[in-house]
C-alpha cells in the first residue's frame, strides 16, 4: 500500500495532542485535589477548635488563604486547559481533518491510480485482445469448415436415400458450438463478479502478474 504521508502526520499529531491534553488534564486534577485537601484542612482546624475550645483564628485564616490560592489555581488550570484544547482543535499550525480528506481525494487517490492503473489496464487490454483473437480464430475455423460440413451432409443424405446406410446422421461443423472454444461468457461474468465481491482467484485460473511478452 502506498504511504499516505499527510495522514500519518495527522495520526502522529493526534498522539502528540493527546499527550499534551493529558498533561493539562493532570494539572486540573492536581489543582482540584489541592483545593479539596485545603478545604479538608480548614474543616479539621474548625473541628479541633470546637473540640478543644482553643482559639484557632490564625490557623483558620491561614487555611482560608490556602483555599483562596487553591481556587485560583483551579481557575488558572481550567483556563489554560481550555486554551490548549482550542489550539489543538483549531486549524492554526495543525493538520485538520478537512485537509486530510482533500489530500486523499486530490493527491493520494490520483497518485495511487497513476501507480497501479497503467499495468492493470495493459493486462486487461491484452487479456481482452487474447480472448477476442482466440474466439475470432475459432469462428474463422467454423467458416473454413462450413463447406466441408455442407458437402458431407449431402453425402450423408445421399447414402441414406440409396440405402447404403439405415439412417441419416447429424453432420455438424467441428466448430459449431461456441462453448468448445473454451469461452463461457456466463461463467466468466460470475467469476468476475465473485472477485469484485472479495473472492480470490478461481482455482482453475492461472495468475499472470505481468503482460505477456512477444508478438500478438
Amino acid at each position: 500500500m502506498k504511504k499516505f504521508e499527510l495522514y500519518e502526520q495527522y495520526l502522529e499529531q493526534g498522539i502528540v495532542h493527546q499527550r499534551a491534553r493529558q498533561r493539562y488534564d493532570e494539572k486540573v486534577t492536581a489543582a482540584e485535589k489541592a483545593l479539596t485537601d485545603a478545604k479538608i484542612k480548614l474543616d479539621e482546624v474548625v473541628h479541633a477548635e470546637m473540640a478543644s475550645g482553643v482559639d484557632k483564628t490564625a490557623e483558620k485564616a491561614s487555611a482560608r488563604k490556602v483555599i483562596e490560592q487553591a481556587e485560583k489555581n483551579v481557575e488558572y488550570a481550567l483556563e489554560e486547559r481550555a486554551i490548549a484544547y482550542a489550539h489543538f482543535d483549531g486549524a492554526d499550525g495543525n493538520i485538520t481533518k478537512a485537509e486530510v480528506v482533500q489530500a486523499y481525494l486530490n493527491e493520494y487517490v490520483p497518485a495511487v491510480k497513476a501507480e497501479h492503473f497503467p499495468s492493470i489496464q495493459a493486462r486487461m487490454r491484452q487479456g481482452a485482445d487474447l480472448m477476442l483473437s482466440a474466439f475470432y480464430d475459432f469462428t474463422e475455423l467454423r467458416r473454413e469448415y462450413h463447406e466441408m460440413q455442407t458437402e458431407i451432409k449431402d453425402v450423408n443424405d445421399a447414402a441414406h436415400k440409396m440405402g447404403e446406410q439405415q439412417g441419416s446422421y447429424y453432420i455438424d461443423n467441428p466448430f459449431s458450438v461456441n462453448g468448445d472454444s473454451g469461452l463461457d461468457i456466463n461463467k466468466l461474468a460470475w467469476q468476475l463478479q465473485d472477485i469484485a465481491g472479495g473472492d480470490g482467484l478461481p482455482a482453475e485460473a492461472t495468475y499472470i502478474k505481468n503482460t505477456l511478452k512477444g508478438d500478438k
